[in-house]
């Protein structure tokens, strides 16, 4: 897993490395600096680079690249926007670096000078930019991203605030960013993510980071945490997973959740669902759908039936399109039973109707709610959750007792005191039915095992991960009784032909 820090954090390192003599401000604003060259000689070898610096430590990037630029042999020109007399410590130092190295600085940046260079390097603010950009900055801001030419921020593109992501009146978009030492919160929450491009982390300590409390998570993370699965196994042992899910305008919600457990690996699935919905299930027969009453909707008798099937089952998932039937007393006798559970949809939503449930709420559960359904759970408008999901996800894991999975364009997983970010998946997850596909995964992990906090976290990076990496990853897992069958055509056919 790779840190994510705020800008807080990322000045109280650094202050705590150069107060103890562990580091060298100046010396890591040379590496921060080699980190930028790197990534234009690798992707613009030989282009003209205009490098635009303010007078604070990013200029002081700014100012170490040029030089480093110019020993190169690469057409470099640089700006000041500020006043040269406002330059003080390792900036000052390597803006006379600059100087002495044949650097001339323009005091503004003009169309001109952008359409005579080959890729622009903003480094006019890094991560401690706290108010819009103005005057001068957001001229050049506004410039930068009119030219159509190749940018490449330091640290963080101009403008986006990088605890939070949020855009400061105006940002830099840029087509690369190079950060340090750690990933910033600003480059993968949105609307900051779509403003940086690709991110590339540079080293600057060689320090392994101790225990942290916010990560992205990474492929080889989601590998880790899936169990390994014995040639000997059989499905006993692979998890006995319940769904309880859909109702008479909602069955392929009910379909998509227990595919989506099947494939991510449930040794035994059970579905109850509505009896109208029963016939359905002969599209999916490796499950095994359980009649809970004679109608289309869930009600008291649907309730009893499905919470006799909880019985020695490892897992369980209710609330996908079941509608508007009162499903409550089926939620409070799972969470007494403390079966890790999966609470989605329309669940969460009865809940945030009668919020005495969140009382019953234990680590073992989670909770997948999108940014409108927190909102209900919480009473906290819907802006409010989405300026800072990372510390709603975690204070209200922390209160509720559970693992909260807050889906997004970058979604965040807690367990009231970790956080972890997953960034896979794209637009095309932003449609009906992708919420019940993740259930049934997180319930299919939690069934073979893992922590919900694993399971929410794989389940996220898994859906959101191309067809090939889910594919890698879940491996032996997605095997289904079906694959099989349509698979022997092929196999006689390669043995006998």
């Amino acid at each position: 897993m790779k840190r994510v820090v705020t800008a807080g954090e990322m000045r109280a390192y650094e202050g705590e490395r150069f107060a103890d003599g562990r580091a060298d401000s100046l010396e890591w604003m040379e590496r921060a600096a080699s980190g930028v060259d790197a990534l234009l000689k690798e992707r613009y070898a030989g282009e003209s680079t205009l490098v635009v610096c303010s007078t604070g430590n990013n200029g002081g990037d700014g100012f170490a690249l040029l030089r480093m630029l110019v020993s190169r042999g690469i057409t470099c020109a640089g700006v000041l926007l500020g006043s040269p007399d406002k330059l003080k410590g390792d900036a000052k130092t390597n803006y006379r670096r600059a100087l002495e190295s044949g650097i001339v600085f323009s005091p503004e940046l003009t169309d001109a000078a952008l359409q005579n260079c080959g890729v622009v390097v903003d480094a006019m603010f890094g991560t401690g930019l706290s108010r819009p950009l103005a005057g001068a900055f957001f001229d050049a801001a506004e410039r930068i991203n009119d030219s159509g030419r190749q940018v490449v921020a330091v640290d963080i593109p101009s403008g986006v605030d990088a605890s939070t992501g949020a855009v400061l009146g105006t940002a830099v978009r840029a087509n690369a960013t190079v950060t340090f030492e750690f990933l910033k919160r600003g480059h993968l929450l949105f609307p900051g993510r779509r403003f940086c491009g690709g991110v590339t982390v540079c080293p600057l300590s060689g320090e392994r980071a101790a225990d942290f409390d916010t990560a992205l998570l990474e492929k080889a993370d989601v590998a880790d945490m899936l169990p390994p699965r014995p040639i000997d196994s059989h499905k006993g042992n692979n998890g006995r997973a319940l769904l309880c899910v859909g109702s008479g305008r909602y069955t392929g919600a009910a379909l998509l959740c227990a595919g989506a457990a099947l494939r991510a690996g449930t040794g035994l699935l059970s579905v109850a669902v509505p009896g109208a919905l029963k016939p359905a299930f002969s599209l999916l027969p490796e499950a095994m759908a359980a009649a809970v009453n004679d109608a289309g909707d869930w009600d008291a008798a649907a309730n009893e039936a499905a919470i006799a099937l909880l019985e020695k089952k490892d897992a369980a998932c209710i609330g996908c399109g079941v509608g508007d039937g009162d499903i409550t007393p089926l939620i409070a006798r799972a969470l007494e039973t403390r079966v890790p559970l999966v609470l989605d949809a329309d669940a969460l939503n009865q809940i945030s109707h009668k919020k005495e449930l969140l009382a019953k709420l234990h680590e073992r559960a989670v909770l997948t709610p999108h940014p409108a359904e927190m909102a209900r759970l919480t009473g906290e408008p819907v802006d409010a959750i989405l300026s800072d999901p990372v510390e709603v996800a975690r204070r209200y894991a922390n209160e509720w007792n559970c693992v909260v999975l807050l889906k997004g364009a970058t979604t965040c997983v807690s367990d009231g005191t970790h956080v972890r970010l997953n960034t896979t998946g794209n637009s095309g997850l932003a449609k009906g039915g992708s919420g019940d596909v993740l259930s049934g995964i997180v319930t299919a992990l939690l069934a073979q095992g893992l922590s919900a906090f694993d399971a929410a976290g794989a389940g996220a990076f898994l859906l959101g991960a191309s067809a090939g990496t889910a594919m890698e990853l879940l491996n032996t897992r997605m095997l289904m009784a079906r694959d099989v069958i349509e698979a022997v055509q092929k196999t006689l056919f390669s043995y006998f032909s």
